[in-house]
């Protein structure tokens, strides 16, 4: 099986990815894992899909899965599945994704020194505010990209139609804004203000997110436009 047939080019030599259907809530979105190589072609795979032999031939063609990253307390699922087939890798992410999957066996955290220390191509940022999703989000400044899961969503034609129609009921479809339930449970604050003007400062090119194409129109514009609503001094968006 190609690599290309697995996953789609982002920055040539250092970003791919590939997207999946998964039901959520009633409707079919598109869910994205995001590989980055680092250095000694060691692969960091984010917010892992089913590793079918396909899959597992396409990054075994890419370098050594020594990272599997789960981005937030939601994106889990397909961890534990990827840590058997790689036992080597090492699992990061929050101690919450444990306490909604016994299966994920978390190796460290993603603000451990010792990972922090040996991924020197991506900056970590856990964005204040937000227990509901209790992200980190990843800057990989060689190519300006920013690498989230459920940061920013959005909805467009590509989409099945019960996304579309949700989407538009929620205001989704064809604008970038946070996923519903981020903004239900979410409210204004210094710490969300904060760790939104902190991402806002980072040189952004792209965002890549799991639900929703990659954000390279106006990124840093979009991002503060999506999380205005939970800045104190502008509430309601």
């Amino acid at each position: 099986m190609a690599i290309a047939s697995v996953f789609e080019v982002v920055v040539p030599g250092s970003i791919w990815v590939t997207e999946r259907p998964i039901w959520f809530s009633g409707v079919r979105m598109r869910t994205r894992t995001t590989v980055v190589r680092l250095s000694g072609d060691a692969l960091w795979v984010h917010s892992p899909c089913t590793p079918t032999d396909d899959v597992c031939a396409a990054l075994d063609a890419l370098g050594e899965v020594r990272w599997i990253v789960v981005p937030n307390r939601w994106h889990h699922l397909q961890a534990p599945a990827t840590a058997a087939r790689y036992p080597d890798a090492h699992v990061v992410g929050p101690v919450s994704a444990q306490s909604r999957n016994p299966h994920v066996s978390l190796t460290m955290g993603t603000d451990d020194p010792a990972y922090v220390q040996s991924t020197p191509e991506l900056i970590p940022v856990q964005p204040r505010g937000v227990p509901f999703l209790d992200e980190t989000v990843f800057f990989h400044p060689f190519s300006g990209s920013l690498i989230a899961a459920d940061l920013l969503i959005s909805a467009c034609a590509r989409d099945h139609w019960s996304w579309r129609i949700a989407a538009r009921i929620w205001g989704r479809y064809g604008k970038i804004r946070t996923p519903p339930d981020v903004r239900m449970y979410t409210r204004a604050s210094t710490a969300v203000a904060e760790s939104i003007a902190q991402i806002r400062a980072l040189p952004l090119q792209r965002i890549l997110v799991a639900h929703a194409d990659p954000i390279t129109d106006r990124p840093v514009q979009q991002l503060a436009e999506a999380w205005n609503f939970a800045i104190p001094s502008h509430p309601g968006q």
